[in-house]
């Protein structure tokens, strides 16, 4: 997002990302674009007032990929919140966002939510309350959109390249090392931002002498996917855990259920996080409480994933009260070196903000004239476009349909059972900085989270790919190794 704005507003602008777009925490997360509910209750309502306004500059900017998505919250005389607080939360939650375009909450009788949801548990169900928030399908898709944008706007952006370190002069810095399938390189400019979300304190720690405290806490969060089970939920889900109070969702999703998140605190390499058994067993146990008939077992999970959330560092035990804020850190004013700024927590959600935050830091400190806000460049309209073309693609979706209309064959199905068609395939490496298969399969087609998903599709992707990005049989092989180790690494029991 700060590429985009600061590309936007006229300035050179390059963006260096070690793996691909929206390959770390933002492909690992509840896949939501929310307000937060929950941080209303910490009395946190700027926090919230922010993330509902960036959520509809989201839902406005990036159709398609991001929709609007019903949510119930179910309420049980046993709660630790009665019905009252939270009809007065969720009438605040959509005050805040007065203006917006989703509808307003309301209160259902039980007889209601369990029409809505034949599965849950009746004993002792008071009430329900249904309210909208956002769904991002695939966030790393959102990430990859933010970057093309930034592209269109001037910016150079690089996947696959690695900042390998900084290159410094006495007190400031003035560039940084990279390193790339190309060999290595130094790019020199006037001003770095490190905005690696979970990794800011691993890529300062290359900042030779720079011994500050860490910038964050780590706080893991695992999600398993499940199949359709009896009773299953026609809308989210928002839910306090019965074990420990803590709130987690059962999403409808691509057909799937995605259930999450846990919180724990985590000291380790954000590249190297899984899911445990413990997780995975909490999740399990919490979705058949609430649903009893689903009798959810660890063979029913398709899959997990877990990731790194890089929120602001606390020294609380309760990860639930640890800030979901952000903050630039200019580290000319805290550890006198100059030339440097870094984007330190956040959110998906809040990102826009975050951007145009950092963006005035970066005009102040480069002394440029303050530039004015850039309009987004408005999406093009989605009439006639399939669904499930309009969730993977959002505002590509029109190019794409041109795309598979200019060759024949470009629109049929990649293999027998896949929805992905070959032009997609070839759409990704052509236009779309696709460089490998977990590009294609994980974060450009989504092929690899289907149901329905086998191993021979990515054999087929390396096929179809492999001929425009000149695999030999060698390097398709290779392609292959490559992808099936980050899938498990990504994926676990995929």
């Amino acid at each position: 997002m700060l590429a985009r704005a600061s590309a936007g507003a006229g300035l050179r602008t390059v963006l260096v990302e070690k793996r691909d777009f929206g390959a770390g925490v933002t492909s690992r997360s509840t896949r939501l674009v929310h307000g937060g509910l929950r941080y209303l209750e910490r009395l946190q309502v700027g926090l919230v007032r922010e993330s509902l306004r960036d959520r509809e500059r989201l839902l406005r900017e990036f159709p398609g990929i991001v929709e609007p998505q019903a949510f119930c919250l179910p309420v049980y005389r046993s709660d630790s919140r009665p019905s009252w607080q939270l009809r007065a939360g969720l009438a605040l939650y959509h005050l805040l966002c007065l203006g917006g375009s989703l509808p307003p909450p309301r209160r259902i009788t039980p007889a209601e939510t369990l029409d809505l949801f034949p599965g849950l548990d009746r004993r002792g169900l008071e009430c329900g309350f249904e309210y909208f928030d956002c769904q991002a399908t695939y966030p790393e898709r959102l990430a990859l959109e933010a970057a093309m944008q930034a592209a269109e706007c001037g910016a150079e952006i690089r996947n696959h390249t690695c900042a390998t370190g900084f290159v410094v002069s006495g007190s400031r810095v003035e560039g940084v090392r990279i390193e790339s399938s190309s060999g290595t390189d130094e790019l020199r400019c006037a001003l770095v931002v490190n905005a690696s979300g979970a990794w800011v304190d691993r890529v300062l720690g290359r900042l030779p002498g720079f011994h500050a405290d860490s910038l964050l806490s780590l706080v893991n969060g695992t999600h398993i996917v499940v199949p359709g089970i009896p009773g299953s939920p026609r809308s989210a889900v928002y839910r306090e855990a019965r074990s420990d109070k803590r709130p987690f969702f059962i999403i409808p999703w691509r057909g799937l259920y995605l259930i999450g998140t846990t919180e724990s605190l985590f000291t380790g390499n954000p590249d190297r996080t899984a899911p445990t058994d413990c997780d995975i067993a909490y999740l399990i146990d919490e979705t058949n409480q609430l649903f009893p008939s689903a009798r959810i077992r660890p063979e029913s999970v398709l899959y997990a994933y877990c990731g790194s959330r890089p929120l602001l560092r606390s020294s609380t035990g309760n990860l639930q009260a640890i800030s979901r804020g952000h903050q630039v850190v200019d580290h000319e004013r805290t550890d006198g070196i100059q030339g440097l700024l870094t984007m330190a927590g956040g959110k998906l959600t809040t990102a826009p903000t975050f951007a145009n935050e950092t963006l005035r830091y970066v005009i102040r400190k480069l002394g440029v004239a303050p530039a004015r806000p850039v309009a987004p460049i408005p999406p093009p309209s989605m009439d006639g476009v399939p669904p499930r073309i309009a969730r993977i693609y959002g505002p590509r979706a029109p190019e794409l349909l041109r795309y598979l209309q200019q060759s024949h064959g470009r629109d049929l199905p990649l293999v027998e059972g896949c929805e992905t068609t070959c032009g997609e395939v070839l759409f990704a490496a052509e236009r779309e900085k696709a460089s490998t298969l977990g590009d294609i399969l994980l974060r450009r087609t989504g092929m690899a989270f289907d149901a329905s998903y086998q191993s021979s599709w990515a054999r087929e992707a390396a096929e179809v790919a492999g001929t425009h990005l000149g695999w030999d049989r060698q390097r398709r092989d290779s392609a292959l190794e490559g992808y099936f180790k980050e899938l498990s690494e990504t994926l676990r029991d995929r």
